[in-house]
């Protein structure tokens, strides 16, 4: 269906223009037209993903791999310059985590992007540091293999405020094509009612759902349960220890066909790095 919407705007569009004479306006009116019809259909598969007009909050999630004999110099620059640096630049809330399931020096930092003029001007780093924070950098560069940064937006209708928990268990869906909304329709009326009991029965201490937006893959659906150790990763998962095995049953079976399995990771929160 796309392809034919497509098709058939770029025809009605160059049959305008075929009267010039011109082919090469033809072609290029053709391509732009395309273009046009296919930035509409991106970012209606965006919104469909992030589930319409949801609440949302922007999250800057950056992907540090440090290099292994450099951890504890990064982990140190982090805590005595980074750190104190964002809490005197306005920063509300940074959570750091160290993964302990995939590549161990592999860290995430995630915290809220409020607006994108952020990037206008100095560094968050140089407002606060002023001349040293070019050494400051050159240090933390010097522990690094590589950056990535990427945002991503926490759907706040079925996500439950973690707090400080320290365990974290990540897993990453790619939603089935054209079943998106269908699944996140299934999270807010099938899961997030569970999650709640199981929060308040004290399962687990919280979850977010995250679509990716910019720096990644779009539409990759995350959703993160948090913990308050790891101990409760031996056993069933919320949703089994609240529901049991029937209605467990019956649940995954409403969400069969709805998302793929990409990745599952476990961290764990680095306290004095976090606030």
């Amino acid at each position: 269906m796309a392809h034919g919407a497509i098709a058939s705007a770029g025809l009605e569009f160059g049959g305008d223009v075929r009267s010039t004479g011109n082919p090469m306006h033809v072609r290029s009116n053709r391509w732009a037209c395309a273009a046009a019809a296919l930035l509409l259909l991106a970012t209606s598969f965006i919104s469909a993903q992030e589930g319409g007009g949801a609440p949302t909050t922007r999250l800057l999630v950056t992907e540090v791999r440090v290099k292994p004999d450099k951890i504890n110099e990064w982990l140190a620059l982090m805590r005595n310059e980074v750190v104190p640096a964002l809490k005197k630049a306005g920063v509300k809330r940074y959570t750091v985590f160290q993964t302990l399931i995939g590549n161990t020096n592999d860290f995430v930092t995630v915290r809220p992007l409020p607006t994108f003029a952020e990037f206008n001007g100095s560094a968050m780093l140089e407002s606060a540091l002023g001349d040293k924070a070019a050494a400051v950098t050159a240090k933390l560069r010097d522990c690094e293999e590589s950056v990535h940064r990427s945002i991503e937006n926490r759907h706040d209708d079925v996500s439950l405020d973690p707090g400080n928990a320290q365990a974290l268990f990540v897993s990453r869906y790619r939603a089935m094509p054209g079943r998106a909304g269908d699944y996140m329709a299934f999270v807010h009326t099938e899961m997030y009612p569970v999650m709640v009991k199981a929060k308040a029965n004290g399962t687990m201490s919280g979850m977010e759902v995250t679509t990716s937006v910019q720096g990644g893959e779009p539409g990759i659906i995350t959703l993160n349960m948090y913990y308050d150790d790891f101990t409760p990763l031996d056993g069933p998962p919320p949703l089994a220890k609240t529901m049991g095995p029937q209605a467990t049953a019956e649940f995954l079976r409403k969400g069969a066909g709805l998302i793929s399995q990409l990745e599952q990771r476990i961290l764990k929160r680095v306290p004095e790095l976090s606030f």
